[in-house]
């Protein structure tokens, strides 16, 4: 299928064929001309060209072999633009200078009404190695190294698998964990935050917790403890509050407390923040694998460990 069809094979028949000069439409195009009045709308187009992929994708596929190299590159440009202003949100921050990390009491308060074994664990695991959401729920039982204390974790966001020693009260806290719901951990094939539920979710998903149902119960526990703190609403038609806690709060906690009880350290700190940002300037940094995790044990053996160990006494 050549590139002359590409519109055939994507409209088809069913949107008008456009006789105008002017605008986007011309003589014997079948795209559609915004100057009809019948036009069709956007979500109309939408639709119709989802099923319609298989044909774009070989056309694409086509223009990919064929085109020059300048071409394809602004071609390339092109969806990735489009790509960015529809879908991605603004990397720009709506709260400037305001700092979206727990303070040490605030961590304490919300600790302190986490009444739930599973998600105080996971919550643990945020705060102290400062884990992503989508990193936390998919722990496994097979990601935790009995001997070495380390633990495993696959970046979705950069592609790479890391490793960090966990601190001993935190590891002592997995293994009990582990130990409680033996059973449930083993139905759902090992994943330490399981979730047996079906739900709403897509067709065979993973047994475990999704980032959805943690960012809902995490919200639950920030207003239970006084914490729930609006900064804003979004731009729209129906603006939505900002609150300045989320659940990547706790991992914003963990590296400025890294960061704070290794000397300010940045350099170190982003390698245990696992950040691919600053990916050349650590090829110019080598500290091994042994200051990084004494470095971790520094950072946590005296002061939120013992914490969250009063804490989980007291619930």
């Amino acid at each position: 299928m050549g590139p002359m069809r590409f519109e055939e094979s994507v409209f088809g028949s069913e949107f008008s064929v456009s006789g105008e000069k002017d605008g986007f439409s011309g003589p014997g195009s079948r795209f559609p001309d915004c100057t009809q009045e019948h036009s069709p709308s956007a979500r109309e187009i939408s639709r119709h060209l989802s099923r319609n992929w298989p044909q774009i994708k070989r056309e694409l596929e086509f223009l990919s072999r064929h085109l020059a190299k300048w071409n394809l590159v602004k071609a390339i440009g092109v969806l990735s633009a489009a790509r960015k202003s529809r879908f991605l949100r603004s990397r720009k921050p709506k709260y400037g200078s305001m700092n979206k990390g727990f303070t040490e009491e605030e961590l304490e308060r919300f600790f302190s009404v986490v009444d739930c074994p599973k998600m105080h664990l996971i919550f643990s695991f945020q705060a102290i190695l400062g884990l992503r959401i989508g990193e936390a729920i998919r722990l496994n039982i097979k990601d935790l190294n009995l001997r070495t204390r380390e633990l495993r974790i696959f970046t979705e966001k950069s592609g790479k698998t890391d490793y960090l020693r966990i601190p001993e009260t935190l590891f002592d806290t997995t293994l009990a964990y582990i130990s409680d719901y033996e059973k449930e951990i083993s139905a759902s094939q090992g994943f330490l935050f399981f979730s047996l539920e079906p739900g709403n979710r897509v067709k065979k998903p993973a047994p475990h917790l999704t980032t959805n149902t943690v960012r809902t119960l995490f919200h639950k526990y920030v207003r239970k403890a006084g914490l729930e703190e609006i900064y804003g609403y979004s731009a729209g038609g129906r603006p939505k509050p900002l609150f300045r806690f989320s659940p990547h709060s706790l991992r914003h906690y963990s590296i400025t407390n890294f960061c704070r009880k290794n000397g300010g350290n940045v350099a170190l700190a982003s390698k245990f923040a696992r950040h691919t940002n600053l990916q050349v300037t650590m090829t110019y940094i080598h500290s091994g694998k042994e200051e990084l995790y004494s470095s971790i044990e520094r950072a946590h053996n005296q002061d939120i460990l013992n914490k969250i160990r009063r804490i989980q006494e007291q619930v």
